[in-house]
């Protein structure tokens, strides 16, 4: 065995390369599956291919791309996608194109054709179809045509639909709120479950779940079952296979499942003890999301959140009784039915990338997994894998000193290195804020302890993973608590004797972007160096540019607490361009050309201010680019552009 080198933290070699990850891994995203023959199929985002959206078949130990090279299977809604395929009950495929926004049928044979043409201006996701009359489709539509990039936010509507594709027709069955999503027909057909909700709420602050009964094309006694904006969310409706609709309600303070007969009317919760202070589901930013299925009508597989770690359980509706699956994972994005016995899921573990696998449920309930593809084409060895281990530190700096920050530490580790000292510290923070990060093994973190970097992953406060509460303490206070969270965190790992605390770094994409900036602003001390990913530099100009979905959220997250004459003030006091004279560390700007949702002028805003103050910026911006990059360009000098800046800066 070859004798362990001493060089520089940061100066590693490492078996993960920009290159690596940009050519040789995938997205995984949406999943659907024809229950009569198995067949899998699963919706991956191709970087090489400039970031398309392939629908993936995995049929008897075969896996092949059946999506014609023409078309991305990927629905706009809302901006930020989901939604964008389903599964019909003769066995074909319901999906959008990316480009052209029309609604397309695929069948086993890797066979498309246009069922609903869009007009353009028109979007169409979360597609659900009638049991016995395969004609009709649920769908949400939204509709841009009154937009312009400076209404997008007031302009845009959005609006649950009946699309019966054999005669071509089209009828607005539920309006009048902002935002609509999960419709779903029961499993005779005669009724229909969807959630609504409008501004000011996010799906994770205040939703409504109603259901109606099914006319061939219009709905009859509509009826709300549960929600209420501010106060309420509902996330996830489903039937079971004995026509009751189970849902996730966080009145208590968590995602909760819960059950409603439409036969009696009555409501009730499914109580699961041990089991009251976890999350049966998550914040819902893309539609179509599924963490919990039916494997029969007394049998639910479920995926169960406590402090932002996921595992998988087995829950009989009989007895209220829960029995674990050894299972790796810790990170659950979506599950699916395939039999009685047996289901899909997309997860990552601790030690392996995202994958999809298939499990059966054997009679002595144990799990088995058979792996059908991987996020990466290659194996990170174990001896170069980065554990997390779970810390939390008191808040002793911001707005809020009277609570925790949780975080992931991942320590530097690789086989060949080791350095003297103390090992210099990248923070990850997050996007959303209402997001969370996990313990999951992530390539981009393991790029950087695999070259001798401690990594710091902060669920600061609003994250979600911690129940209700903790999401909502950050409202009023974004720019504020979640900084000083981030402080609090270096802070502690600096007295454990974890990090260096003259060489930090911080770095996160979109509300993770406006916290790199927050913090190199407004403790400057602490930061060496940051990387902003599409992050906000002015909320008054994000304001006004902002996109539907998340156009009233600011006034929630930033002004909750702020008095109306006071209001202007206060946007001008967080946001980070006006503040670069007080930047000390060096910063890198990534950001995406035809973002939506955070646009380039924001970017470009920073930089100026850098420049004008003469501080150190760099911006880099990606051609043709997102809300996040996906193709093999943008990935690899993303990656290449922070690995030469922490390099630079951090060692």
């Amino acid at each position: 065995m070859a004798s362990t080198q001493t060089i520089s933290y940061g100066h590693w070699s490492s078996p993960l390369t920009a290159e690596r990850l940009a050519t040789n891994s995938i997205t995984l995203h949406e999943l659907a599956v024809n229950e009569s023959n198995g067949a899998i199929y699963s919706i991956e985002c191709h970087p090489t291919e400039d970031g398309r959206y392939a629908i993936v078949q995995h049929l008897n130990g075969k896996s092949q791309d059946v999506l014609p090279k023409t078309l991305s299977a990927h629905a706009t809604v809302q901006e930020l996608g989901g939604g964008s395929i389903a599964m019909r009950h003769d066995g074909q495929v319901l999906f959008a194109d990316e480009e052209s926004r029309n609604i397309y049928l695929l069948d086993s044979a890797g066979e498309t054709k246009i069922v609903h043409r869009a007009i353009e201006g028109i979007r169409y996701a979360d597609f659900c179809s009638h049991p016995s009359k395969p004609e009709w489709i649920l769908a949400i539509k939204e509709d841009h045509r009154e937009a312009t990039p400076e209404t997008q936010a007031t302009h845009v509507h959005n609006m649950l639909v009946a699309i019966n594709i054999e005669l071509g027709t089209e009828t607005t069955i539920a309006q009048g709120d902002d935002f609509y999503s999960h419709p779903k027909f029961d499993p005779s057909g005669k009724y229909v479950s969807w959630i609504q909700w409008s501004h000011p709420d996010m799906p994770w602050t205040g939703t409504v779940l109603y259901y109606a009964r099914w006319d061939d094309g219009s709905l009859k006694n509509v009826t709300r079952i549960a929600g209420k904006a501010q106060e309420e969310s509902i996330a996830q409706p489903k039937w079971s296979p004995d026509g009751l609709l189970y849902f996730a309600s966080d009145r208590t303070g968590f995602w909760q499942l819960n059950s409603f007969d439409v036969k009696s009317e009555e409501q009730s919760t499914l109580s699961l003890k041990t089991f009251e202070k976890a999350d049966f589901a998550y914040e819902e930013w893309e539609l179509g999301c599924s963490t919990y299925i039916f494997l029969d009508a007394q049998t639910i597989v479920a995926t169960v959140i406590t402090h932002a770690t996921a595992k998988l359980v087995l829950i009989d509706i009989a007895t209220s009784s829960v029995r674990g699956l050894d299972l790796p994972y810790v990170n659950i994005f979506e599950i699916r039915r395939v039999s009685a016995t047996s289901f899909v899921v997309v997860g990552t573990s601790t030690t392996f990338p995202e994958e999809l696998a298939l499990i059966s449920i054997t009679p002595t309930f144990k799990a088995e997994r058979t792996v059908l593809t991987s996020t990466a084409t290659f194996e990170l060895p174990f001896e170069y894998v980065s554990v997390a281990k779970e810390l939390t530190a008191p808040q002793k700096h911001g707005p809020l000193t009277d609570g925790h920050v949780h975080m992931f530490y991942f320590p530097p580790r690789n086989p060949n290195f080791q350095s003297n000292g103390l090992p210099p510290l990248l923070v990850y923070v997050h996007g959303g804020p209402n997001g969370s990060t996990t313990p999951a093994l992530d390539l981009e973190i393991q790029l950087w302890t695999t070259r001798g970097f401690a990594v710091c992953a902060v669920n600061y406060t609003g994250s979600t993973g911690f129940g209700r509460e903790y999401r909502e303490r950050l409202s009023g206070y974004w720019g504020l608590v979640d900084v000083a969270d981030a402080v609090s965190a270096v802070e502690y790992l600096v007295d454990e004797g974890l990090a260096d605390k003259t060489r930090v770094g911080i770095y996160g994409g979109s509300a993770g972007g406006y916290l790199t900036l927050r913090a190199l602003h407004m403790y400057p001390d602490v930061w060496a160096a940051g990387v902003s990913s599409y992050g906000i530099s002015d909320v008054r100009a994000l304001q006004a540019d902002s996109y539907k979905f998340e156009s009233q959220d600011v006034d929630r997250l930033l002004l909750s607490k702020t008095a109306p004459q006071e209001r202007e003030l206060e946007l001008t006091k967080r946001s980070p361009c006006n503040f670069a004279n007080q930047i000390r560390g060096s910063l890198l700007l990534l950001q995406g050309t035809i973002d939506m949702v955070v646009p380039v002028a924001q970017a470009r805003m920073m930089a100026d201010a850098m420049r004008a103050h003469g501080r150190v910026a760099e911006v880099v911006e990606f051609e043709g680019e997102g809300h996040g990059w996906v193709g093999q360009k943008a990935i690899y000098e993303s990656l290449t552009r922070k690995e030469e800046w922490w390099k630079k800066h951090l060692t």
